[in-house]
């Protein structure tokens, strides 16, 4: 067994190194190779001898089927950037105050180095917010997910449509405005959640704000809220559409207070736990006002 030993030893130590980014998709991929060639080259030299060749072969079929596993790999640049810019936020429902905070991402994949100057001059028109290398372990779990996916096997939720459920199920109604946001095809995420259930109540008046107030948070079909990302960019998008005021999970709070510290932003953020934490909020901030 030790030739099979031996291939999953190396397979696993090149995708620790591979995922820690210590080499290359191509030094990864082609290590895979020189195992598919090395056990052929074993099995034709003892080819005349009585030493049993089931394991050579065993082992060879595994290197082949690991080879093909990691194809993809081998589609991949080696330099790839996640670019998070300004989208305006979002009244949903007409005068309920209540804005999403939408953050338009972009891939970005090339064999260089990005050039973040240049491309921040190239791209002058938006408002960018941050370019986040992409590490090789973000990359490989897209990788996984996406051959999962073609062999039937759903490793990941559709976090938009995952949403999309637990807001109607949680509602248990319908809203025109709200009905029409889920149905678009070019969204994703799930942080518009608490801010679709806030608008709906405002809508049918069981709940009054007078105050724009930026939400952002996950929800769950019982209500509670959970945590989403991008929360630096979605503060820094309230900031330049003016809010004042912003409503996020809990489990967001400290990142989003280190924020606002750091960048010294007129802005107050409120952390809930569920949606009846978050009423009990609009409430609140009504009554200051």
């Amino acid at each position: 067994m030790i030739p099979f030993a031996m291939t999953i030893f190396v397979y696993f130590a090149e995708l620790y190194l591979f995922l820690l980014d210590y080499i290359s998709s191509f030094y990864f991929w082609s290590m895979l190779v020189l195992l598919v060639l090395l056990w052929p080259l074993f099995l034709f030299g003892i080819r005349k001898t009585q030493i049993s060749k089931h394991v050579l072969l065993f082992s060879f079929i595994s290197s082949l089927f690991l080879l093909f596993f990691e194809f993809p790999i081998m589609f991949t640049e080696e330099n790839n950037y996640l670019v998070s810019s300004y989208v305006p936020p979002e009244e949903l429902v007409k005068n309920s105050g209540i804005l999403l905070l939408p953050v338009s991402t972009t891939e970005v994949r090339q064999k260089e180095v990005l050039n973040e100057i240049a491309y921040r001059d190239l791209y002058s028109h938006l408002i960018i917010f941050d370019i986040k290398h992409v590490s090789n372990f973000e990359l490989y779990a897209g990788k996984t997910i996406a051959i999962f996916k073609m062999l039937g096997i759903n490793l990941e939720d559709d976090e938009f449509q995952q949403m999309s459920g637990n807001v109607k199920a949680y509602l248990n109604t319908t809203n025109p405005a709200i009905n029409e946001f889920l149905s678009k095809s070019n969204l994703g995420g799930d942080s518009a959640g608490l801010a679709l259930v806030l608008s709906s109540f405002i809508e049918q008046r069981e709940i009054k704000n007078d105050i724009p107030i930026g939400v952002t948070g996950a929800i769950s079909k019982s209500g509670k809220v959970k945590e989403v990302h991008f929360i630096k960019e979605k503060i820094l998008s309230a900031n330049k559409f003016g809010l004042s005021h912003i409503i996020l999970p809990i489990g967001n709070l400290d990142e989003a207070n280190e924020v606002v510290k750091s960048l010294n932003l007129p802005i107050e953020v409120i952390g809930v736990e569920n949606v009846e934490d978050a009423i009990e909020q609009i409430n609140k901030l009504n009554q200051k006002k």
